[in-house]
Protein backbone atom coordinates (compact mmCIF):
# COMPACT_ATOMS: atom_id res chain seq x y z
CA UNK A 1 0.00 0.00 0.00
CA UNK A 2 2.89 2.17 0.68
CA UNK A 3 4.28 1.79 -2.36
CA UNK A 4 0.92 2.16 -4.29
CA UNK A 5 0.28 5.98 -2.92
CA UNK A 6 4.32 6.83 -3.18
CA UNK A 7 3.70 6.03 -6.83
CA UNK A 8 0.29 7.36 -7.25
CA UNK A 9 1.61 10.92 -5.38
CA UNK A 10 4.59 10.50 -8.06
CA UNK A 11 2.10 10.26 -10.87
CA UNK A 12 0.30 13.45 -9.65
CA UNK A 13 3.43 15.26 -9.25
CA UNK A 14 4.26 15.18 -12.83
CA UNK A 15 1.09 17.57 -13.80
CA UNK A 16 0.40 15.42 -16.60
CA UNK A 17 -3.16 15.47 -18.62
CA UNK A 18 -6.03 12.91 -17.66
CA UNK A 19 -9.73 12.64 -18.55
CA UNK A 20 -11.70 14.55 -16.73
CA UNK A 21 -15.58 13.41 -16.22
CA UNK A 22 -18.57 15.47 -15.24
CA UNK A 23 -22.96 14.25 -15.76
CA UNK A 24 -26.15 16.00 -15.71
CA UNK A 25 -28.91 13.99 -15.34
CA UNK A 26 -27.93 10.61 -17.02
CA UNK A 27 -25.64 12.01 -19.89
CA UNK A 28 -22.00 12.16 -19.20
CA UNK A 29 -19.42 14.78 -20.61
CA UNK A 30 -15.43 13.73 -20.77
CA UNK A 31 -12.72 16.33 -21.69
CA UNK A 32 -9.24 15.76 -21.18
CA UNK A 33 -7.23 18.65 -19.40
CA UNK A 34 -3.91 19.40 -18.26
CA UNK A 35 -4.27 19.01 -14.30
CA UNK A 36 -1.83 20.64 -11.57
CA UNK A 37 -1.24 18.34 -8.07
CA UNK A 38 0.00 21.28 -5.05
CA UNK A 39 -0.09 18.16 -2.64
CA UNK A 40 -4.35 18.96 -1.37
CA UNK A 41 -5.85 19.72 -4.78
CA UNK A 42 -6.01 19.15 -8.59
CA UNK A 43 -6.17 22.53 -10.73
CA UNK A 44 -7.92 22.08 -14.20
CA UNK A 45 -8.93 24.67 -16.55
CA UNK A 46 -11.48 24.82 -19.00
CA UNK A 47 -13.50 26.75 -20.84
CA UNK A 48 -16.62 27.77 -19.08
CA UNK A 49 -19.20 27.77 -22.18
CA UNK A 50 -17.84 23.57 -22.22
CA UNK A 51 -20.79 20.86 -21.13
CA UNK A 52 -18.28 19.29 -18.65
CA UNK A 53 -17.28 23.07 -17.07
CA UNK A 54 -21.10 23.76 -16.64
CA UNK A 55 -22.07 20.05 -15.01
CA UNK A 56 -18.65 20.53 -12.67
CA UNK A 57 -20.29 23.83 -11.79
CA UNK A 58 -23.75 22.24 -11.10
CA UNK A 59 -22.60 18.73 -9.95
CA UNK A 60 -19.67 19.82 -7.90
CA UNK A 61 -18.03 16.19 -8.63
CA UNK A 62 -16.35 14.80 -10.91
CA UNK A 63 -14.28 12.07 -11.80
CA UNK A 64 -10.65 12.41 -13.18
CA UNK A 65 -8.31 9.53 -15.08
CA UNK A 66 -4.94 8.70 -15.43
CA UNK A 67 -2.78 6.32 -16.81
CA UNK A 68 -3.56 3.66 -19.02
CA UNK A 69 -5.01 0.41 -18.89
CA UNK A 70 -2.12 -1.03 -17.34
CA UNK A 71 -1.62 1.48 -14.51
CA UNK A 72 -4.63 3.85 -14.22
CA UNK A 73 -5.62 5.99 -11.16
CA UNK A 74 -9.01 7.17 -11.33
CA UNK A 75 -10.06 10.04 -9.03
CA UNK A 76 -13.24 11.05 -7.35
CA UNK A 77 -13.14 14.79 -6.51
CA UNK A 78 -15.32 17.66 -5.42
CA UNK A 79 -15.21 21.01 -6.67
CA UNK A 80 -13.77 23.20 -3.81
CA UNK A 81 -14.00 26.54 -5.91
CA UNK A 82 -14.16 27.86 -9.26
CA UNK A 83 -12.43 31.03 -10.69
CA UNK A 84 -12.59 33.18 -13.92
CA UNK A 85 -9.04 33.03 -15.28
CA UNK A 86 -8.42 35.72 -15.05
CA UNK A 87 -9.39 36.62 -11.43
CA UNK A 88 -7.49 33.34 -10.09
CA UNK A 89 -4.18 35.34 -9.29
CA UNK A 90 -2.44 32.58 -6.51
CA UNK A 91 -4.12 29.73 -8.21
CA UNK A 92 -3.16 31.04 -12.19
CA UNK A 93 0.22 31.34 -11.27
CA UNK A 94 0.50 27.62 -9.45
CA UNK A 95 -0.83 27.02 -12.46
CA UNK A 96 1.22 28.44 -14.98
CA UNK A 97 4.15 27.10 -13.06
CA UNK A 98 3.62 23.62 -13.04
CA UNK A 99 1.75 23.18 -16.90
CA UNK A 100 3.88 25.89 -18.50
CA UNK A 101 1.30 27.46 -20.07
CA UNK A 102 -1.28 29.81 -19.40
CA UNK A 103 -5.39 29.54 -19.60
CA UNK A 104 -5.77 33.15 -19.03
CA UNK A 105 -4.05 33.71 -23.04
CA UNK A 106 -7.19 31.93 -24.04
CA UNK A 107 -9.49 34.21 -24.01
CA UNK A 108 -11.91 35.34 -21.43
CA UNK A 109 -14.34 32.39 -20.87
CA UNK A 110 -11.34 30.50 -19.30
CA UNK A 111 -12.19 29.31 -15.95
CA UNK A 112 -9.89 27.21 -13.17
CA UNK A 113 -11.44 24.99 -10.93
CA UNK A 114 -9.88 23.98 -7.68
CA UNK A 115 -10.64 19.95 -7.14
CA UNK A 116 -9.74 17.99 -3.62
CA UNK A 117 -9.98 14.41 -4.02
CA UNK A 118 -12.10 12.44 -2.14
CA UNK A 119 -11.39 8.78 -3.81
CA UNK A 120 -8.27 7.76 -4.84
CA UNK A 121 -8.07 4.21 -7.13
CA UNK A 122 -4.93 2.94 -8.30
CA UNK A 123 -4.82 -0.01 -10.78
CA UNK A 124 -1.92 -2.08 -12.42
CA UNK A 125 -4.30 -4.77 -14.17
CA UNK A 126 -6.64 -7.10 -12.78
CA UNK A 127 -4.79 -8.18 -10.46
CA UNK A 128 -5.01 -5.18 -7.89
CA UNK A 129 -8.99 -5.15 -8.24
CA UNK A 130 -8.86 -6.07 -4.44
CA UNK A 131 -6.84 -3.30 -2.29
CA UNK A 132 -7.14 -0.78 -5.23
CA UNK A 133 -8.11 2.17 -3.09
CA UNK A 134 -5.35 4.33 -1.75
CA UNK A 135 -7.94 6.98 -0.72
CA UNK A 136 -11.14 7.19 1.11
CA UNK A 137 -13.10 10.16 2.46
CA UNK A 138 -10.36 12.45 1.61
CA UNK A 139 -7.55 10.29 3.79
CA UNK A 140 -4.64 8.80 2.61
CA UNK A 141 -5.40 5.23 3.60
CA UNK A 142 -1.51 4.69 4.26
Amino acid sequence: MQQRKADVRAKLDQNGHAWLATAAGSVPYVITVQTVWDGESILVTTRQSSRTARNLEQSRVARLALGDADDAIVIEATLLRAFPVVDASPHRTAFVRAAGWDPGEQGPDWRLFVLRPTRIQAYRGYAEIEGRDVMKDGHWLA
